[in-house]
């Protein structure tokens, strides 16, 4: 199957796929390794690369080979053999950047999460002008590549479990952010090697931090913390599986309990949407023992687990109703940044919306977003389906 896929896709050499890197940071080397894989396969080839950081831009370069450097990623959107362009740059660019790309006649693959926590009208304004323009959006929410979820949406319509009604799902993990993102020169400082006013985007300006620069994973002027960097990945599936829209209201607490940074080191949010489910997100980066994923129904339960022996990671679909059996699913593709690369060059060929696309994305983004702002001010937060806005009260 995989291979009928790559066979059609691949083209020669004059009409690969190109793409273009803006941010040539950690995730980004993880993304130029696909690339690089595919171009061996004659499917796609990395030719551009920018980033605000130039020793970081240069080494991409390095491994990449034959590609031209951009300093500013206006320049490398006007390259014409740029088709794709992989976003993969602070949270609060990603928005920017795709309708920046959009406009330039560009697909997108957008890191996750689509939108910094408090650029929501952003996000919106990315859906606006993909529709405008024709272009695509897939986010690089990996968890998204697996080909099961249109099964299990059919299945719950069904109605396998009965009604859904609550939802949980997690991700808990041992270790800080910090430790994940090194200083690979603690005298940088701005200059032709470095753009901080670039790095600070619509932000007010602020002195030089080499730590806000290199682990603005941590700060919440770059960064969502917790929500938007893992409880994406778990949430976003079940989003799709039940085919959810905008929510009804949104409860987030947590807290900095351990580590020394800004944004929570614990999270938890809760989504309530209009006749169900409740959505329970629960998160921890001081323990890494793991929760399995539930969708509870009236009439049964699907869970996210080993299946019976513990031998295949997969889906367990449990009715309740007498004479149903259980249904084992493994996953296919699930995690695999690979695939979902994979996908989004299909469909830059057929024009199809790709597995994690802009509608999604958006109304993931959502309650994403407000859990945030519900923890940091200590209050609920309503979404306003006429005028598509978050109300505090």
């Amino acid at each position: 199957m995989l291979a009928s896929r790559l066979s059609a896709l691949a083209a020669g050499p004059n009409d690969r796929i190109g793409v273009g890197f803006i941010g040539t940071g950690a995730r980004s080397g993880g993304h130029q390794a696909e690339i690089l894989k595919l171009k061996e396969l004659g499917v796609a080839e990395p030719v551009a690369v920018c980033d605000i950081y130039r020793p970081r831009m240069q080494d991409a370069a390095a491994r990449l080979g034959d590609v031209k450097m951009y300093d500013e990623h206006e320049a490398l959107l006007a390259d014409p053999n740029v088709d794709v362009v992989c976003i993969a740059t602070p949270d609060r660019h990603h928005a920017p950047q795709t309708i920046d790309a959009l406009r330039a006649g560009k697909d997108v693959f957008c890191e996750k999460p689509l939108t910094h926590w408090d650029q929501f009208d952003l996000a919106r304004e990315v859906e606006a002008v993909s529709q405008e323009t024709g272009k695509l959006v897939q986010v690089g929410t990996q968890h998204m590549a697996d080909d099961n979820y249109p099964v299990l949406s059919e299945l719950i319509r069904d109605g396998v479990i009965g009604k859904p009604v609550h939802v949980e799902c997690s991700f808990f993990r041992r270790g800080d952010w910090g430790e994940r993102m090194p200083i690979p020169d603690p005298d940088a400082r701005p200059g032709p090697d470095l753009n901080w006013e670039r790095f600070l985007g619509d932000l007010p300006h602020r002195p030089f931090d080499v730590s806000r620069f290199f682990q603005w994973r941590m700060y919440w002027d770059y960064a969502g913390g917790p929500a938007t960097d893992l409880l994406v990945h778990t949430f976003t599936p079940i989003f799709c599986i039940l085919e959810l829209g905008y929510p009804q209201r949104v409860m987030g607490g947590g807290g900095t309990f351990e580590f020394d940074r800004e944004v929570p080191d614990q999270c938890n949010i809760i989504v309530d949407y209009k006749d169900g489910p409740s959505v329970v997100m629960t998160n921890s980066l001081s323990n890494h023992v793991p929760q399995d994923t539930f969708i509870r129904g009236t009439d049964g339960v699907i869970k996210w687990g080993m299946l019976q022996g513990g031998k295949d990671y997969g889906v367990r679909v449990v009715p309740f109703a007498k004479g149903r059996e259980e249904i084992h699913i493994p996953w296919k593709g699930q995690g695999d940044t690979g695939k979902l690369w994979l996908d989004l060059l299909e469909c830059v060929r057929s024009r199809n919306k790709p597995k994690c696309n802009i509608e999604l994305a958006v109304r993931v983004q959502a309650p994403l977003s407000m859990g945030i702002i519900s923890h940091c001010e200590s209050k609920v937060v309503k979404f306003d389906h006429i005028n598509q806005k978050f109300v505090l009260s």
